[in-house]
């Protein structure tokens, strides 16, 4: 009871992140900029943090803009057939709206990603069917503790209540009705009692998160490659065996079916992964959760797991008023994604190269994926490429673009943002960095793909 969203039944998925790649195109002015959100005048709760923004303010053609940034994503397939194939996990891929994804990265002064801060809410995760789940708030923690948002929205870690306070762990007296925000975003590994691996995986990890980690790119030096941070965290949210229950005379017991203190194991409830490419201005970034819902402990009747995958571009976005009104420059870059044969298949995911050629004065922006094929082994292509022209914004949105992403297999659309200051140089005048995102998907059960872009002005 309460394993489903176990690390082991989601092995493989956690195996699948996404490979470090270069990004192309070259400038000259790619300089780091001052970290924050500058996004019409829309600052990040943390000073020295760059952040997405903390509210969708318009949306088109499936994707949501925020402050500083755009963002897609897509959700499992599985769980919403009758009756589920695979309870245990969750696969699939179909885009979707009305979730919000909250990133917010500390970089230090050479620009190097050192910590993150991913909020997620709205994405239909229910542990009782009735309520959305409290907000996620990951840190890739890895010390014990409780992750809260402090009165300036900054997340914070607390203490963490030990298995006795059943004031805190108040499922013991309150059972179903219990306060869910209180077995939300706990680190409880590592701790000093042993984990209670399953009998089938005797080896289980004994902490959640190894924290963020970091590859350098060569962009400073003239080079093509952003820098790349990852992390994945194995969590627990929702589990009331992290506290004791009490017996009929008011004594401290084991829960029913919990077979000893606290959760047994890192993952017990399902898992989230991280992966984000940066230049000086620009990051885009993909992330995963993987939850389990409809938990029976809450008065769900037919516990499962749910994922909710993403794509988002944010950072550094250029001020509309400095953005160019004549001529044109080239940028390029790759593309990262997950894409589906059938949005009923699990997802893998995808590389590419990108270029966009852009006219300031006809406020144009024609967007090329090229070379699209699966980041594994088999090298599989896919049919992600094409070449569509989108739109530059304009007064507010004038750092902005959008449109129609088609070719002749899928169609939907594809946002971004420019970001960096402009400078002169190479292929012409224009911002030095540009991120965005796409999501396509062919008619009934055909190919899916969502992703994500990095490009340089060459």
């Amino acid at each position: 009871m309460g394993k489903l969203g176990s690390y082991f039944g989601a092995r493989a998925l956690l195996l699948v992140i996404l490979v470090l790649a270069g990004c192309g195109g070259s400038s000259g002015d790619s300089s780091l900029a001052t970290p924050q959100s500058a996004a019409n005048g829309t600052s990040c709760p943390e000073a020295g943090t760059q952040c997405s923004g903390d509210s969708i303010i318009r949306s088109e053609n499936g994707i949501a803009v925020t402050s500083s940034g755009v963002q897609t994503y897509a959700i499992s397939t599985n769980d919403l057939l009758q009756p589920n194939p695979s309870p245990g996990t969750a696969y699939g891929l179909q885009p979707a709206t009305g979730g919000l994804a909250d990133v917010r990265v500390k970089r230090d002064a050479n620009g190097q990603t050192t910590a993150v801060t991913l909020l997620l809410s709205k994405f239909g995760i229910s542990w009782d069917g009735k309520t959305e789940r409290p907000l996620i708030i990951e840190t890739f923690e890895t010390k014990q503790g409780r992750v809260q948002l402090n009165s300036a929205g900054i997340a914070t870690l607390l203490p963490l209540p030990p298995p006795t306070d059943i004031n805190f762990y108040d499922y013991a007296t309150k059972g179903a009705a219990g306060t869910q925000a209180n077995y939300a975003n706990n680190v409880y590994f590592p701790r000093s009692e042993p984990v209670r691996c399953p009998s089938d995986h005797p080896n289980c990890p004994s902490v959640e998160s190894t924290g963020v980690h970091l590859k350098a790119g060569d962009w400073r030096t003239g080079g093509t490659t952003p820098d790349t941070a990852w992390a994945s965290r194995l969590h627990e949210d929702g589990a009331t065996q992290a506290g004791y229950g009490v017996d009929a005379n008011g004594n401290l017991v084991l829960l029913s079916g919990a077979d000893g203190i606290g959760v047994s194991y890192p993952g017990f409830k399902g898992y989230r992964n991280y992966h984000q490419w940066s230049f000086g201005s620009a990051n885009v970034s993909s992330w995963i959760t993987q939850d389990t819902v409809m938990i029976n402990e809450w008065g769900g009747n037919n516990e499962h797991n749910k994922m909710r995958r993403g794509f988002m571009s944010f950072g550094q976005v250029t001020t509309p008023t400095t953005m160019p009104s004549s001529g044109t420059a080239r940028y390029a870059g790759s593309l990262r994604g997950w894409f589906a044969y059938d949005k009923n298949q699990d997802a893998r995911a995808i590389v590419g190269q990108v270029e966009a050629d852009v006219d300031f004065a006809k406020r144009t922006f024609t967007l090329t994926f090229s070379g699209t094929r699966v980041d594994e082994s088999s090298l599989d292509v896919v049919p992600v490429s094409l070449t569509s022209t989108l739109t530059i914004g304009s007064a507010e949105f004038a750092n902005y673009f959008s449109g129609i992403a088609a070719n002749s297999t899928m169609s939907g659309g594809a946002s971004g943002r420019f970001y960096g200051a402009v400078g002169t140089g190479g292929s012409g005048t224009g911002p030095a960095e540009i991120a965005g995102v796409f999501q396509l998907q062919a008619a009934g059960t055909g190919p899916v793909a969502i992703g994500g872009v990095l490009l340089k002005r060459m």
